[in-house]
């Protein structure tokens, strides 16, 4: 199968989180760790990035970093 094409909604997303500090880490297996900044506390969030996972990140955001992120 071809690679699939990343949603423009998911890039916005990985694009704020890049603007508040978080770094995104693409793994082999097409999956995304993001890790915190020093200024937030919480642990390395993984997702598979696919526009699927915008909602359940949004949500698990404001609990886990208390962030609320605009997608």
């Amino acid at each position: 199968m071809p690679k699939q094409h990343q949603s423009t909604s998911m890039k916005k997303v990985f694009k704020e989180l890049d603007r508040l500090g978080f770094s995104v880490e693409r793994k082999k297996s097409g999956a995304y760790s993001i890790y915190p900044p020093s200024s937030v506390q919480g642990p390395v969030y993984q997702t598979h990035g696919t526009e699927s996972a915008i909602h359940p990140m949004r949500r698990d955001f404001k609990r886990l970093y208390n962030i609320e992120l605009l997608a």
